[in-house]
Order: structure tokens, then C-alpha cells, then sequence
């Protein structure tokens, strides 16, 4: 084995990752031993090599990263809390000593920042601040790097949202390296489950009339979905088809609070009839996505629930998502009931993105597994840009910073009584 490698040994959960240099390494290996802390990795090497051990393997509880090399370090380790998700705390080791970056790392959510050559005391403090989740600087400062969560839904049904969301969710895994969850909240016959592979058992349900919603039950319930390289980055909530019960609004807020500090993305597959609570998550989500066909009455279904959703919130974005679903005739993708300048004209907004028909390609795909847009070059084209403009990134840069102070779900966690 490489000296400058401890991979995982012996019993028990790996405690952290570290990155850096040979001599803090040595410290850090010399402080987890006299501690009793496992390694999954001590390595000398930066943060870069830290983004691609993340993107390979499960992620540990604290991960310790060399930044010296870096001019500008925030928005790489932006990049790296994006991968490791938001349960993850982020140490940054350097040289510089400036206040001002200090705090800026703070305020970004990074758990905490170490001048090199790092003490052997300093990494007992760490750990045990770690491990009782104490952050430094900021009161409530655990609330500050959280996850995203983006609410999709159709105008009217048939809009097509189930197959974005499934799309969506495994490119946010499997290229923007995030850690992603995604919602099945149509609970009398939602399919996510289908497209995705996986069998759906009844966990949405027994969250939904749990006594107490704790983080625990959260992570037993989810059901991992095999990614690219069988990785399992993407998790399904779910529950098999049946009844519709009432469910009150502030449970699936309180809900959504809690999932935005366990995945770094929560994609919501809302339903067009809207049950109860589902104009909530809408109006509260930091991103929501409305989807809908050049039809009249899609423009009519569109512009009601603009209507009852009312302007976003400081902090939220909204996308207007045309997406061509209607078939084809005679092997031709059918013209749309009216054009996208009129549709607009009617609404009052302008649409965001265009999904272009995928043909039979799609359901094609089921019948040889999880739902595929291999052979829709075109369509996942759309597709990606779209997920990108959701993380508001490029296409072709990495995975997107979180920048948790600005979800609106974070505003609910003082009121939540969640149980970890």
C-alpha cells in the first residue's frame, strides 16, 4: 500500500477523507489513531484529487482538503460540498492567514479552515466539534450550506413531467456529481419507480403518517438507484400506487427542510390535480419548474396556476418548460394547437426552455430497462441544458456550488422538531 494512502481497515464507519499535504498528513494519521477514528482515505494530494475520490466513492462525515494551489479556493469548494452533499463537512487547509478569507469560507458554509502545518490538537478539536456539530462563527451556522429543492409540475396532465424529472435526476447525478433525491408525490399512480428501475415500496407513506419525522427514518427509507459505473448518487422516494390520503401542508414543508440537509438536490414529481400541499412546495421550492404543451388548454391550465402560485419569492426561480409531447402523425412530430408567440402572448411570460419530441425513443427504452435518452440525441440536448440552467451553472463547467443560505426551505428550520 502507498505510505501516503490508509484506505478503509478494520470495523465501524469511516470517519473522514483527507487531502493535503505529506506533513499534515502524517499529523492527521498520527491524531485519528491516537483518537480512534477511522480514515476511508488519508492521501497527499489537493482538492482536486479530493472532487474525484468523492465522485467514486461514499462520502464520510468530514472531508479535509488542500487549497493552497488555488488563487481563487470558494468556488472549488463549492464545487466539492455540491459532490459530498450537505451532511458532509468541508475543512479547507491553506497558508494564507487573512480574516477576510476566513470568514468568507464560513459564511459559504465550509465547516471550518486550518493554516498549515496543522497541530495535532487542532485536529482533536475538529473532530470533536465535528462529531457534536458545533460550526464556527456563525450561531445557526448548520443551517448555512444545505441542499436545493426544485418542484416539477404540469400544467395539465400528460405534460410529460415524470420522464423530465427521471432524466433530470440522473443527469443531476451522474454528470453534475450531485446528491440527489427525487420525490414520487403522485401517490395514486406515479411511476417514477418504473423509469428508473427500482421496485417502489411504501416509504413516502409511512414518512407521511409517521408519528414524528426524524432524519433516520429519512436515510432507511430511500431507495438507491444504480448510476453511471454503479454508483448510487440518485435515491427514489416513493410509494406504491393507492390512496390518495390527506396529508397537511406543513408536514411536507417540514419534509422538504429536512431533505434539503441530507441530498444536495430534491427534485419533487408533483402531480397536476395538485393535492394538499402541493401549492406550498410549489411556492417555497427554490426552484420550480411548470411544464406544459403548446395547447389552448394548456395556456388556460398554465395561466391558472401562475395565477395561484402568485410572483416568486425573493431567492426562487421560476422556468416555463414547452415540452413536445404530443406524438407523432404518420411519423412526423404533430404541429403544435398554436404557436410559441401566441402561447406567451396569453400567459403574460416568457417560456424558458423548449423540450423537443423524442419520438418512440422513450418508451422504447422501458421495455429493455430504466427509461433512456441514448437514442434522443436531440431531446436529452434539451434536456442537459435545461438541468443546467436549473443549477444555474454552464453546461460545460463542473458541478455547481451550493449556496444553501439561499434556499427558501432553510427559513423553516428553526420552527422544525426534527430528530437526527
Amino acid at each position: 500500500m502507498d505510505k501516503g494512502t490508509i484506505e478503509n481497515q478494520g470495523e465501524g464507519a469511516a470517519f473522514a477523507a483527507v487531502f493535503c499535504g505529506d506533513a499534515d498528513a502524517e499529523r492527521f494519521r498520527s491524531a485519528f489513531d491516537r483518537l480512534g477514528k477511522r480514515a476511508a482515505v488519508i492521501q497527499t494530494g489537493t482538492i482536486r484529487d479530493a472532487f474525484a475520490w468523492c465522485a467514486e466513492h461514499p462520502v464520510p462525515a468530514l472531508v479535509a482538503v488542500d487549497i493552497t494551489s488555488l488563487q481563487f479556493p470558494l468556488a472549488e469548494l463549492a464545487d466539492l460540498a455540491q459532490t459530498a452533499g450537505p451532511g458532509v463537512r468541508i475543512v479547507a487547509i491553506g497558508e494564507s492567514e487573512s480574516v477576510e478569507l476566513y470568514r468568507s469560507m464560513l459564511q459559504a458554509g465550509i465547516f471550518d479552515y486550518l493554516v498549515s502545518p496543522v497541530m495535532e490538537s487542532q485536529i482533536a478539536d475538529l473532530v470533536t466539534r465535528a462529531e457534536e456539530g458545533r460550526w464556527l462563527g456563525l450561531p445557526d451556522a448548520g443551517s448555512v450550506r444545505i441542499g436545493q429543492t426544485v418542484a416539477v409540475c404540469g400544467a395539465a396532465g400528460g405534460a410529460g413531467t415524470s420522464t423530465l424529472t427521471s432524466l433530470l435526476g440522473r443527469w443531476f447525478a451522474d454528470h453534475a456529481k450531485a446528491q440527489t433525491l427525487l420525490v414520487d408525490y403522485d401517490r395514486r399512480k406515479g411511476d417514477l419507480a418504473l423509469m428508473l428501475g427500482v421496485k417502489a415500496d411504501n416509504g413516502l407513506a409511512g414518512i407521511l403518517t409517521a408519528n414524528q419525522l426524524d432524519y433516520r427514518l429519512i436515510e432507511r427509507t430511500v431507495l438507491p438507484v444504480e448510476g453511471e459505473g454503479g454508483r448510487n448518487r440518485l435515491k427514489l422516494l416513493a410509494q406504491k400506487p393507492g390512496a390518495e390520503t390527506p396529508v397537511d401542508p406543513q408536514l411536507l414543508l417540514q419534509l422538504g427542510a429536512a431533505l434539503c440537509e441530507l441530498f444536495s438536490v430534491s427534485v419533487w414529481d408533483i402531480p397536476s390535480h395538485r393535492p394538499d400541499g402541493c401549492t406550498e412546495l410549489l411556492q417555497n421550492a427554490d426552484v420550480s419548474v411548470l411544464v406544459f404543451d403548446y395547447t389552448v388548454s394548456n395556456a388556460r391550465a398554465l395561466k391558472i396556476l401562475l395565477t395561484e402560485l402568485g410572483s416568486p419569492q425573493a431567492g426562487q426561480r421560476r422556468f416555463l418548460v414547452a415540452n413536445d409531447c404530443r406524438g407523432s402523425v404518420n411519423g412526423k412530430a404533430a404541429k403544435p394547437a398554436i404557436t410559441r408567440s401566441q402561447f406567451e402572448t396569453f400567459i403574460g411570460e416568457k417560456v424558458d426552455f423548449e423540450i423537443p419530441n423524442a419520438g418512440r425513443a422513450l418508451d422504447s427504452s422501458l421495455l429493455d430497462g430504466p427509461l433512456s435518452g441514448t437514442e434522443s440525441p436531440d431531446f436529452m440536448a434539451a434536456v442537459e441544458v435545461m438541468g443546467a440552467g436549473i443549477l444555474g451553472r454552464r453546461l460545460d463547467a463542473p458541478a455547481y456550488g451550493a449556496s444553501g443560505s439561499a434556499s427558501l426551505f432553510s427559513r423553516l428550520r428553526g420552527k422544525l422538531a426534527l430528530r437526527r
